[in-house]
Formats: C-alpha cells, sequence, structure tokens
C-alpha cells in the first residue's frame, strides 16, 4: 500500500489529508500466473498498481492476440476506455506472473477527485501519462517496421524479456514469432 501511495506522490504531490484518506480506500489482491484481472466487455471498476508481479492489456481480433502494454512493478494501470467512460472495456488485463495487485475503486477514485484537488492532479497527470503511452505505441505500430519495432521494445521493455515470452513479445509487435525469431537472430 506504501508502493501504491508513494508512486501516486510521485506523479503529483498530494496533501496529507489526501494521502491518508487515499491509503484508507487501497485494496489489494492476489493474481496467479494466467489469472484474468480486468476482462474485455466488462465495466473497468478500480485504478489498478502492480506492487509484485506482472501484466498485460490485450485482446483478440480475427483469432490473433494482440498486445497493448506490459506492466510491472510500481505501475499503474486501467482500462481507460472503460473506467473513465463508464463503458464495457475493448481489453482484458491478465497477470503474467503471480502477482499482487492493489486498486483504488472507482466510486473512491472519484471521492478523492472531488473532495482533494491535490489528487484531481494526479487524476489529470495520469490520464496525460495513459494517452501519452498510447500515442507512442499508435505511432510505433503505425511508422516504423518490425525491426524497429523490436529496438523500440528493447528500449521499454527490454529489462523484462526473461519474464515476457517470446508469443507475447511477438503479439506486441504485431508480428508472428517466427518473424520475431528471424529479427533476433539478424541482431
Amino acid at each position: 500500500m506504501n508502493e501504491f501511495l508513494n508512486c501516486v506522490n510521485k506523479l503529483s504531490q498530494l496533501s496529507d489529508e489526501a494521502s491518508l484518506e487515499l491509503s484508507q480506500c487501497i485494496r489489494t489482491k492476489t493474481y496467479k500466473k494466467g489469472d484474468i484481472i480486468h476482462r474485455e466487455g466488462e465495466l473497468c471498476k478500480h485504478l489498478f498498481f502492480v506492487r509484485d508481479g506482472l501484466a498485460k492489456h490485450y485482446y483478440y481480433h480475427k483469432g490473433n492476440q494482440f498486445i497493448f502494454r506490459f506492466f510491472e512493478e510500481k505501475l499503474f494501470f486501467l482500462a481507460t476506455d472503460s473506467f473513465f467512460n463508464n463503458l464495457p472495456a475493448g481489453y482484458s488485463t491478465m497477470a503474467l506472473e503471480d502477482s499482487v495487485i492493489d486498486y483504488l475503486p472507482y466510486e473512491d477514485f472519484e471521492h478523492l477527485c472531488t473532495k482533494y484537488h491535490s489528487f484531481e492532479s494526479f487524476s489529470r497527470k495520469l490520464i496525460s501519462v495513459v494517452a501519452y503511452t498510447a500515442i507512442s505505441n499508435l505511432k510505433g505500430l503505425l511508422y516504423l517496421d518490425a525491426t524497429e519495432r523490436y529496438d523500440k521494445f528493447l528500449k521499454e521493455y527490454g529489462h523484462l524479456q526473461q519474464r515476457i515470452s517470446l508469443g507475447d513479445t511477438a503479439a506486441f509487435l504485431g508480428i508472428s514469432q517466427v518473424s520475431l525469431s528471424r529479427i533476433r537472430a539478424k541482431m
């Protein structure tokens, strides 16, 4: 719980009152490898935080898996389309390892935003980070070839290479495992 609060304060410093109330709202759940943290088609009612473990956002289209992002320790995540717009999510989140996930329920998130300007500032900055990351990933898929996308992957997630399967790496890059093996062999 302290890491959740520390990471909130790194993004945007909370008032003492907001910090105290936030710490009282945080919940924790443990997931086994392969467990679904959030399911496509359902409302996302929590802001999640990886205390320990690894997770991915993904969806299937025409039998192929596509991965948006990986989340390691000390990172927040949520199904953005669902959480902020009260719509069913367009993708799922899965634990890639046994994971301990802290979460803040939506109702508490909204209450804290309404009550504390400092928490509302955190919310705005969190949305900015989510938007920037999504745009960066989209630009990578649109403008970079597979080798360049793999280079970008190594810069962003290279430290996680041993924790992310080749299949998931290929799905993140939007290529087949065979193509990924060829790219890796050339490097």
